[in-house]
């Protein structure tokens, strides 16, 4: 038997396998430990495709084998060779304990010299015991003289890999196998503009694929309003939904007898006029892509992503919003998106942004250049509790008609600098905890007009 280990997104993952077990029996054993799709994925030993008969032949005298695993939808680049590397790195943890051990080994055995020194033992016992330590001493040498060999090993491999990126290209037989089937086409019916697609990992073996929440009849009428237009406009006779390109029965929670990541295509056979809570609470959402959905008829996209925790990416780069009049805690939850591009929206008709941003607390960029805010109303909480973000610059926004702006930068811990140049808050109303909880920010580095005397009497009332 050999332990195989598979490397995979940073966690080592050990399998017990021999020569006579099949490829896929192997990888199927490892999908079921690491919570992961096999169709997805690809496995590579030595820099190349894996060869389990090959690979077992090479393995090393503890009879372990590393096997680094990886999305075959990422760049090769980034990982060719990282394999090498890995279990070079495996080599210098051992080194480094057996390193450990010896000076434990070391330190036991000069108390047990001092102790005889002290109770006048035989000298030549002492000397024979301060033998051993000398040889202890040789072999510490020795593993040290190895963890330096392999770490130049590993500045080779990667100087090797940064020389060869520019000449590889990704190859599309890298795989082991692939179960996936093509994708069945409704006939019949144009969807092609009108799509979504979204990676779920499964967290739960139940996941939210739509917005279902329970708890709205405790909302106000407003936004009980709104979430109930949302949930009605999202319903069988406007979407399917394919998982891992099969269709399935059109629900809000889809039980999975699958592990690990899942495909979750959403088709819609006509336009929508609101989008809001479509992903409310999708917790197990990492990636979505809106990249061809047409929203040109819709107008309300609030709390469209709220709550979706794990969510690290969305591609926006065609949302259509010129009809959109209300952003309202679009983002508010997303605590691992680390960036946010919105420069394609069209604001022109938005007019509530209240808590667009509340709780995007892994967020370091975002790109407002383009915001067009002449009709925004509400930016109350805007920027609540984003507090990875250490600039953020707000000089397109026109604020005239803001009338609330209480908590806009509440608790935002890390921000350093900001640009207002562009507000006017003759409206504003309510500025209340506008920079509460901003620890970082510098009264230098606030960009203001002189005669916004509202916001400066806030920068005068906290230390900053």
């Amino acid at each position: 038997m050999v332990d195989l280990i598979f490397i995979y997104e940073g966690t080592r993952i050990k399998i017990q396998g021999n020569i006579n077990q099949k490829m896929k029996d192997i990888c199927n054993s490892f999908c079921l430990k690491a919570n992961a799709d096999i169709n997805s994925l690809v496995f590579l030993y030595g820099g190349g495709l894996l060869n389990l008969e090959k690979a077992l032949n090479e393995t090393t005298k503890e009879n372990k084998l590393s096997i680094l695993v990886y999305d075959k939808d990422n760049d090769l680049n980034s990982k060719k060779g990282k394999i090498l590397n890995d279990r070079i790195i495996d080599e210098i943890i051992s080194s480094n304990n057996n390193i450990k051990n010896s000076l434990i080994g070391i330190s036991s055995q000069i108390e047990n010299i001092i102790f005889d020194l002290i109770n006048k033992k035989n000298i030549i016992y002492i000397n024979n015991q301060l033998q051993n330590i000398n040889i202890i001493i040789n072999k510490i040498n020795e593993d040290i003289k190895k963890i330096n060999k392999d770490l130049n090993t590993i500045k080779n491999n990667d100087k090797h890999n940064n020389d060869k990126q520019n000449d590889y290209k990704p190859n599309n037989e890298l795989k082991i196998f692939d179960l996936e089937k093509s994708m069945n086409k409704d006939e019949g019916i144009n969807i092609s503009n009108n799509e979504i697609i979204c990676i779920y990992y499964i967290q739960d073996e139940e996941i939210s694929l739509l917005h279902d929440y329970k708890d709205y009849e405790n909302w106000s009428d407003k936004y009980k309003e709104l979430y109930l237009e949302g949930k009605n406009n999202i319903n069988k006779d406007n979407i399917e939904i394919y998982i891992n390109n099969k269709k399935i029965e059109f629900n809000y929670k889809y039980k999975s007898n699958e592990r690990g990541k899942i495909k979750v295509t959403y088709k819609f056979n006509k336009l929508l006029t609101s989008t809001c809570c479509m992903f409310y609470g999708c917790i197990s959402l990492k990636f979505i892509d809106l990249s061809s959905f047409n929203t040109q008829n819709v107008t309300d996209i609030s709390y469209m992503f709220y709550g979706c925790s794990s969510l690290k990416s969305i591609n926006l780069s065609s949302f259509n919003t010129q009809n959109v009049n209300n952003m309202r805690s679009m983002f508010r939850g997303c605590s691992s998106l680390m960036s946010l591009d919105l420069s394609s929206f069209d604001k022109t008709n938005i007019k509530d942004m209240s808590s667009l941003l509340y709780g995007c607390s892994s967020l370091e960029n975002v790109d407002l250049s383009s915001f067009n805010t002449s009709n925004v109303n509400d930016m109350s909480d805007m920027f609540y509790g984003c507090s990875s973000l250490t600039s953020i610059d707000l000089s397109s926004f026109n604020t005239f008609n803001v009338k609330d702006m209480s908590g806009m930068f509440e608790s935002c811990s890390s921000l350093e600098s900001i640009d207002l140049s562009s507000f006017n808050t003759t409206n504003v109303n309510d500025t209340s905890n506008l920079f509460f909880g901003c620890s970082s920010l510098r009264k230098e580095r606030v960009k203001i007009n002189n005669s916004e005397s509202k916001i400066i009497n806030k920068l005068k009332k906290i230390k900053i």
